[in-house]
């Protein structure tokens, strides 16, 4: 690990002592079980909507059959944005430790309410129940898609952040797998036994988590320097000064027991905090408006559709394959290529199969009604999944989480991150829920070719808007959004350390004198 790392560890120390990676690397995959047991929850619906349609179909009238099984998918995003909501004020005020923690136990109930719905007799109480379960299971996954992210990135070297940060998508795409792959065995392996697999899962998470040490930022920025130093030498090993880093953390710091949840609002009205808010929020939109969560719940039912045979294995070993490849190539080659890199190429990647995707489901809905014929265009059905998961993975999967805790500065994270990561599960809502009723007004590809625009949008958004984060300290990101005319804001190369210069962004322009008069 540490020859692999070694170049992204010069000049993390001023004495020339590379930190050590042994430590950040147990408690990063410690936390990251819970962003497997997020990946674990989305494979979840999928893997148990055909055994669910049957059970709901046998008792219910066809007609409400649809409206429950949106419902049950859609209920879960919901939960998770009432727990993104409210995750960025407790870590904020608790700590990072302790609210992933908490985030935990709803998922704890959840799971063991999916598990007991089984020998629930009547129809109502049946569906009753696994509602609640998935909402109090995305409750805490919402929770913890804030909590994790945050904390993995607070205690990663500068240079690693984006090798350490990228672990949690891997995670979530690993989960998703889990999930879809206990469904092969069709009709041996109960959606009730998945949710016990999960609720053990849960239950090791929750313990792991206490083994851990709280983030050094959040110590320092509650005024617990001593253990934040402290903290900070055992992570980063004996032999390396940590003096540096300290400065760098204290210089971005305002101190969060003294900033009250009206003047973190308030911190709002000056763009240097505003335009890394909204730029969080425009890679959330693009992550979730490209159609993966179209995708990744209705993986089976999308394939069936285009025309693929024994589409229940085809979508486990494509879409939960492919995501956790790629994750894993992302992982590796984040911290060389950048962000801005990886983002472009994953945005047109996933354009390109959008429109793949859209073809095949026009000619699926314009051949013959026999199966033969839909057979036919399988193959670029299953190509397309193919490309679009990996061109997912590489970039839109992982990176909005990463650079939602990059970009906004210390003061105003909790804030920040929270109405992002809200913001974030209220578009899964609306994709997961709203999908089927567009695929009936405009047809499987209309909506297809709709998400490969959302993906052509996101590439002139990321070229023109979002400045390169790789390698960078938190106060020199900061002093971008302050200094950096535009033409440097957008190409940052050569630029570091010239920040005499006092031009506007373009974000001063567009919001900026809206917000003086706040």
């Amino acid at each position: 690990m540490e020859t692999t790392l070694e170049d992204s560890n010069k000049g993390a120390s001023s004495d020339g002592n590379k930190p050590r990676v042994a430590l950040v690397a147990a408690f990063s995959l410690i936390a990251c079980l819970g962003a497997f047991l997020m990946g674990f929850n989305e494979g979840y619906a999928t893997q148990t909507l055909d055994e669910l349609n049957s059970t709901l179909g046998a008792d219910s009238i066809r007609s409400n059959a649809l409206a429950e099984l949106s419902a049950f998918n859609a209920i879960f995003p919901v939960g998770a944005l009432v727990g993104g909501l409210f995750a960025g004020w407790a870590s904020d005020t608790f700590g990072r430790k302790p609210s992933i923690v908490a985030g935990a136990l709803p998922q704890l109930f959840g799971w063991a309410a999916l598990s007991a719905a089984h020998f629930v007799p009547q129809h109502i109480g049946f569906l009753s129940t696994m509602l609640a379960g998935r909402f109090l299971a995305g409750l805490g996954a919402g929770w913890n898609s804030l909590c994790v992210p945050v904390y993995i990135t607070e205690i990663s070297p500068v240079n690693q952040r984006g090798f350490f940060g990228s672990w949690n998508q891997l995670f979530v795409c690993i989960g998703y797998l889990a999930a879809l792959s206990l469904g092969i065995p069709e009709g041996n392996f109960h959606y009730y036994y998945v949710s016990l697999v999960a609720l053990a899962t849960n239950l090791l998470f929750a313990l792991t988590m206490l083994c851990v040490e709280e983030s050094p930022v959040w110590l320092f920025a509650s005024g617990k320097s001593e253990k934040g130093e402290r903290v900070l030498r055992r992570l980063r090993g004996p032999n390396v000064d940590v003096n540096r880093e300290i400065d760098d953390i204290n210089s971005n710091m305002i101190q969060t027991d003294s900033l009250s949840l009206t003047r973190s609002l308030l911190q709002l009205r000056h763009c240097s905090v505003m335009a890394p808010f909204l730029l969080s929020m425009m890679l959330m939109f693009f992550m979730q408006f490209g159609g993966i969560n179209a995708l990744a719940y209705y993986a089976s039912q999308q394939l069936e559709q285009a025309g693929v045979p024994e589409y229940r294995i085809v979508s486990s070993l494509t879409v939960g394959g492919t995501l956790v490849l790629f994750a894993v190539l992302s992982v590796l080659i984040v911290e060389r290529v950048g962000r801005k890199v990886l983002l472009v190429a994953s945005s047109v990647g996933m354009m390109a199969s959008c429109v793949m995707l859209a073809v095949d489901f026009y000619l699926v809905s314009s051949s013959s009604t026999s199966s033969s014929d839909s057979q036919r265009y399988s193959p670029l059905a299953i190509v397309s999944s193919v490309v679009y998961n990996a061109s997912f993975s590489i970039g839109w999967g992982p990176l909005p989480w990463v650079m939602m805790s990059e970009l906004v500065p210390t003061s105003v994270r909790g804030i920040s991150t929270g109405v992002s990561t809200a913001l974030n599960w209220g578009f899964v809502t609306v994709v997961t829920f709203g999908v089927t009723y567009y695929e009936v007004v405009v047809h499987p590809y209309g909506a297809w070719f709709t998400f490969g625009g959302v993906m052509l949008a996101s590439i002139f958004c990321v070229v023109f808007l979002l400045p390169e984060t790789r390698g960078r300290t938190m106060e020199e990101i900061q002093l971008t959004f302050e200094s950096f005319s535009y033409r440097r804001y957008l190409f940052p190369k050569g630029a570091r350390g010239a920040h005499s210069e006092r031009e506007p962004l373009l974000f001063d322009s567009i919001v900026g004198k809206g917000l003086q008069y706040m």
